[in-house]
């Protein structure tokens, strides 16, 4: 009998006893296991730890009661184990993202995992909870952004109805960011109960970091506003940090999702292998005993079995990395050859035909075998080797750095625009055209880069002098555009405020590189 099932059968006695007092012993003298191996075993077969299993069993069930029932928070807690209200709450809220209060108040939009009995599926399901957790969290604070943008507004003087519309724009760009966020959480247990759609991480960890991209846009852009206003200032002071805190913590929620996503990329990779190792394996065992009933001395079949000892030393010797279909799809071919052969020599002496009974089954696995290459996702099918976080953390900060100084670079122009009328001699003309000038240089530098590591573009980087030119442009740039600022006075406040932002993603840059 498999190590694996009497673990899954340890899972009925969890889902038994899951209002009750479990320990790690108790359960592992009911499936007859001593507790180290017991723990080893589990953690194998489920992707955690046997406690860690059961909290997060209980934090699924509490979320369902939470969502279903009117019981209090505090029922819920008892019930599940938990002494008090505040130790749930904790409990909760690093499973969930969110806290027991907001998870009923937003349940409609956020998003809980089921558990699956099939090992992998169990894995699977701990990193890509790990994820909806972070997700929401930031939907929470998204939803919570926008209702508390709406709740200052209506406390907001009646002469402040220009910035009222810009803050009830903000407010609604925020839903929709939780909205968006939301129609993602589907497509994330999709991945849980369909590892094949592996694929589709990439899609959503785009769409994650768009959209805080978006929520850095709305910072800006209210933050912008703001800056060139004369008054009410202080008034909306706190909605602009509000917003701030948004950006950041969206920031923060794509990187781990981005990593998490990477842990579940490599666990869904590494399953992968085995199953195609596997497959592999059992093909080369059928080739072997096909190839050996027909090495008889008095028998005439030398050459079938040197034919199917060929592709058995081939599938042997390639490394797993280095299958690929077409290579399967030979193997197979030549296999279809050698077995036409073999019918014929069955025909001509039908008294031999258990001699050939292991082509047939070398045949099938082989099949087999090609048919899960087939099956796999593109960008797994020869097993290649994923990007580090480090790797795609610095092809993303040059993504970043091209679009978000672009965008600078275009509200930089407007200002500048504005001000033309207004103050600017010939003098502060000729200088924020050069400021442009050295900005617009930059992004194009940056866009070059991350062409060029994504093999897009030709371009030498091995020395790193590119990526130390755009921080250089950029400094300037700042130090240029902050000077102008200073010279004009009360007018600069939008044009400090550009500036800043201007310098934001460098300082971030060198922070992450301390």
């Amino acid at each position: 009998m498999s190590d694996r099932t009497p673990i899954f059968r340890s899972l009925a006695v969890i889902e038994e006893g899951i209002r009750e007092k479990l320990t790690v012993e108790g359960l592992a003298a009911r499936v007859h296991f001593s507790k180290y191996h017991y723990q080893r075993m589990f953690r194998e077969a489920v992707g955690d730890s046997v406690m860690g299993y059961v909290a997060r069993r209980r934090m699924i069930l509490a979320a369902q009661e939470l969502a279903g029932t009117d019981n209090t928070v505090l029922e819920i807690a008892l019930k599940y184990g938990y002494d008090s209200h505040e130790g749930f709450t904790r409990s909760f809220k690093a499973h969930m993202g969110v806290t027991p209060t907001d998870y009923r108040k937003y349940h409609s939009a956020i998003g809980s995992l089921r558990m699956e009995k099939e090992r992998s599926a169990m894995k699977y399901s701990k990193t890509t909870h790990e994820i909806i957790g972070e997700l929401n969290s930031l939907i929470v604070q998204a939803k919570e952004t926008a209702a508390y943008t709406r709740k200052s507004l209506e406390a907001a003087s009646q002469d402040a109805s220009f910035y009222s519309q810009v803050w009830e724009l903000a407010a609604h760009r925020a839903e929709n960011l939780a909205d968006r966020l939301t129609g993602m959480l589907e497509g994330i247990m999709v991945i849980s109960r369909c590892p094949d759609e592996i694929s589709a991480r990439f899609t959503i960890i785009k769409a994650v970091e768009d959209a805080a991209f978006e929520g850095s846009i709305i910072a800006f852009q209210t933050g912008l506003t703001m800056a060139r206003a004369e008054e009410d200032k202080e008034a909306f002071g706190q909605l602009c940090r509000k917003y701030e805190e948004l950006a950041g913590n969206a920031r923060v929620k794509a990187d781990k999702i981005a990593g998490f996503f990477q842990e579940l990329a490599a666990l869904i990779f590494q399953d992968m292998r085995e199953t195609g190792q596997e497959r592999l394996l059992g093909a080369i065992e059928a080739g072997r005993a096909a190839a050996e009933r027909l090495k008889v001395p008095s028998m005439q079949y030398g050459y079938i079995a040197e034919g199917i000892t060929d592709i058995v030393r081939e599938l042997s010797d390639t490394p797993l990395e280095n299958v690929t279909i077409p290579f399967l799809e030979d193997c197979s071919i030549r296999m279809e050859t050698i077995a036409y052969a073999s019918h014929m020599d069955m025909l001509r002496i039908p008294s031999h035909e258990r001699l050939f009974d292991g082509i047939d089954d070398f045949r099938e696995k082989m099949d087999q075998a090609l048919e899960f290459f087939r099956s796999l996702p593109q960008d797994a099918a020869a097993f290649s080797r994923q990007k580090t976080a480090s790797e795609r953390r610095e092809d993303k900060a040059y993504m970043d750095l091209a679009f978000q100084e672009g965008i600078l670079l275009f509200h930089l122009k407007g200002e500048i625009q504005k001000l033309v009328d207004a103050c600017l001699d010939q003098a502060q003309k000729e200088a924020f055209a050069g400021i442009c000038h050295k900005l617009a240089r930059a992004v194009r530098l940056a866009r070059s880069v991350r062409l060029a590591r994504s093999g897009r573009l030709d371009l030498d980087m091995e020395d790193g002098t590119e990526g130390g030119e755009i921080r250089k442009l950029i400094r300037e740039v700042y130090e240029e555009t902050a000077a102008e600022a200073d010279r004009l006075g009360t007018y600069g406040g939008a044009v400090r405020y550009i500036a800043e932002e201007i310098i934001r993603p460098v300082r971030r840059l060198d922070k992450a590189n301390q």
